[in-house]
């Protein structure tokens, strides 16, 4: 295809012809999610492929798999322990008959799941949708007040429906002290104000000038500002359909239904925030729908491209220096291209697609049944010489500005570890003795986390990110995270609510657990071994906490957006040999116990599996350690409230079933070292810690000004 003018060819003679093939049907999956070769061995089903297009195609929504309950991973109904069986039956009765009742519900209305930014990227068919929706809504559109946005720098998150009632309030007080100033201004300074108004300055200018108004004028006018892009953002809401006409709120209060609706949006145009009004979402609803769905439009293509091209380069690897830079054969020096961009611009250009106004164009030519079945093949750039069949990848972590102290005091206020350099890490290609970068990103390392004791109680705990060389052998698409032991039991809970007229409900988290976008693991994950073949449980995996990567931890795994895992290791399972091992079968089941209630999950896989026949080289590199310790504290440390008490977390004391519970099984053969009982790990106090951190037990407080005298 050339400007969207083009013939119906088959797949083998547009390759033949050296063009490049991508699927754009609504049935494309990335390769990791595929099932079979191109050798014609026999297909190895993967389980999570049809829920990966399900939810592409909006035809599903999470929640409606969570309640079908069936697949990979299985939850049971929780129920009160110490039931007679009689009640425990017609417990479990009501409870199926309700959460049928909340499928039905959810399986009555249209899915938007709005995925992209959780690696599921919608189809084009959902694209169109979206542009025939806002073609719609055009009018309503038309009526939101931009300007509000662009007037308003601040930013707004929903802390509580309180404190929004109360931010409104404030606004409304200081618009009345206003006003009442203004009019007696007028009344006690008119040449004053007259003067003003001929040099072009307004009455509230002459109010801020007086340096005993000027703060509350400086917040007055900050506080309409905040109003104004928080109405403004509630009408855009209503008209993406995003904020229901049914939703009860109050215009100018940012309220849960607002922030919920606006996660929505942010989720829809893949902007990393949650629910917040400020910094991109506020350039997002700068943008006029038309514009957004284009760039959603082409980060599609993207996707596509780059798995059916099998490139990985883009921006990432700029002012990395000399491993950004090849020679080609002829000792001629290039830079890393950006080929991710190059791909979808040539791409573009195939397709006639220029702007906005040109993507419906497109969607009008082609008719459902072409759009849903759609590949285009065009003539891609030239790849740069060091792309082989097989290459010699390699990667290495850099772990940045690492703190080992213990972060909180003796009260329990954490003391601020502030990073200047974070993680990152590096895909590397070896190539005439060259070590070329091809993609550099952000990632995270462990640090001090909560986990739970043999004592039963819940403590802080260093979870390190291993140091030194270790090599990638096993991929494993759509894992399965097994809980370990010390996972507090609360951590293994979330709250779902069903029934829009009912309350939430507390369920076993097996959307944490995976198979799924949301999984612990993300989409794909590949195992970190020594050289031994020792596995210390530290992965490379995608992550639905997409936020979390750029500040915060993990508790030693290595995480990256879920869509830059796909494209990485899709990437390297084309440019390596493999095994494909296929579904790995397991059967587990766990019961655990919490406040007065007993749960239950089981699993069947623990994901789809490559083998790679060439293990690539990871290195992961100590980084910059601060502070006072060079090591991490082995010991568990005591959690301290701010009140004083220790503030132990201790599971529940009911009695599990015989036979619930149990270590997870290793997702492959460990070497596990010497065998038997161990003394359990010792336990300090946060003052030990900080006396072991070489660190004062208590943060020092500022001096109290001394009271104005008043005689």
């Amino acid at each position: 295809m050339n400007a969207g003018q083009g013939k119906a060819m088959s797949e083998s003679e547009a390759r033949a012809k050296g063009f490049t093939v991508v699927d754009l049907s609504d049935n494309w999956v990335p390769f990791i999610l595929s099932e079979q070769d191109a050798d014609g061995q026999e297909p190895k089903p993967q389980p999570y492929r049809q829920t990966y297009l399900d939810l592409a195609n909006d035809r599903v929504d999470p929640d409606v798999l969570y309640l079908r309950g069936g697949g990979p991973t299985k939850t049971v109904p929780s129920k009160p322990q110490g039931l007679p069986a009689a009640q425990r039956r017609a417990f479990e009765d009501e409870r199926k008959k309700s959460r049928a009742k909340g499928l039905k519900r959810l399986l009555s209305k249209p899915a938007d799941n709005f995925l992209e930014p959780f690696g599921i990227p919608p189809t084009l068919s959902v694209l169109q949708k979206r542009f025939e929706w806002d073609a719609k809504q055009a009018e309503c559109f038309a009526q939101v007040d931009s300007g509000a946005f662009l007037a308003f720098s601040g930013s707004v998150s929903y802390q509580s429906m309180d404190e929004s009632k109360r931010d409104y309030q404030l606004v409304l007080g200081d618009t009345r002290w206003v006003e009442q100033r203004l009019e007696k201004q007028q009344e006690e300074a008119a040449g004053k104000v007259a003067e003003a108004a001929a040099l072009g300055q307004s009455d509230l200018d002459v109010l801020s000038a007086d340096p005993k108004h000027a703060p509350r004028v400086k917040r007055y006018r900050n506080g309409i500002a905040r109003v104004a892009a928080i109405k403004a953002t509630q009408q855009r809401l209503r008209c993406e359909g995003l904020l229901p006409l049914t939703s009860k709120i109050t215009p100018g209060v940012f309220d849960l239904p607002t922030h919920e609706a606006l996660a929505a949006f942010e989720q829809k145009n893949d902007v990393f925030s949650w629910g917040i009004l400020g910094d991109e979402t506020l350039v997002a609803l700068q943008r006029t729908p038309a514009q957004l769905q284009f760039e959603t439009f082409k980060r599609v293509l993207a996707e596509r491209v780059v798995d059916s091209a099998s490139i990985l380069e883009d921006e990432s690897v700029l002012g990395l220096g000399k491993s950004s830079q090849y020679k080609d054969e002829n000792g001629i020096e290039h830079a890393v291209p950006n080929l991710v961009a190059e791909y979808q611009s040539a791409l573009l250009a195939a397709l006639g697609v220029r702007n906005e106004q040109d993507v419906p164009r497109l969607f009008g030519k082609l008719s459902p049944q072409a759009l849903a079945t759609l590949k285009v093949a065009f003539a891609a750039p030239q790849k740069p010489p060091y792309y082989t069949a097989e290459m010699q990848l390699e990667v290495q972590i850099d772990r940045g500005d690492v703190w080992y102290d213990f972060p909180f005091d003796d009260d329990g206020e954490q003391r601020p570890q502030p990073r200047s350099r974070f993680p990152h890490l590096t895909m590397f290609v070896r190539w005439n003795n060259q070590r070329i970068a091809l993609a550099h990103w952000r990632t995270t390392i462990g640090s001090w986390r909560s986990e739970r004791h043999p004592d039963g109680n819940v403590y802080y705990k260093y979870k390190n990110s291993d140091v030194g060389p270790r090599v990638w052998k096993n991929i494993v698409v759509s894992p399965v995270w097994l809980p370990p032991d010390g996972t507090p039991p609360k951590d293994m809970l979330t709250r779902k609510k069903f029934d829009p007229a009912g309350k939430p409900e507390t369920v076993v988290n097996t959307d944490v657990v995976g198979p799924g976008f949301q999984s612990a693991y993300g989409l794909v994950l590949a195992i970190h071994q020594q050289p031994s073949g020792f596995d210390n449980q530290i992965r490379t995996h995608g992550s639905v906490d997409y936020t979390s990567i750029a500040r915060r931890y993990s508790h030693g795994c290595h995480r990256l957006v879920n869509n830059r895992a796909v494209r990485m290791f899709g990437f390297v399972l084309a440019h390596s040999a493999y095994t494909r091992l296929g579904d790995q079968k397991v059967a587990f089941r766990r019961q655990f116990a919490f406040e007065k209630s007993v749960y239950e999950y089981s699993v069947s896989s623990r994901g789809y599996q490559f083998e790679l026949k060439n293990p690539i080289k990871v290195e992961v590199l100590e980084g910059h350690i601060l502070g006072k310790l060079d090591k991490p504290i082995d010991s568990f440390v005591r959690k301290v409230s701010p009140a004083g008490d220790r503030g132990d977390e201790a599971d529940s004391n009911l009695v599990l079933p015989e036979g619930a519970g149990g270590p997870s099984p290793p997702l492959e053969a460990e070497a596990t070292g010497t065998t038997g009982a161990k003394p359990p790990p010792k336990v300090i106090n946060p003052g030990q810690a900080r006396a072991l951190s070489g660190l004062p037990a208590k943060q020092a407080k500022p001096a109290k000004k001394p009271a104005a005298n008043r005689h």
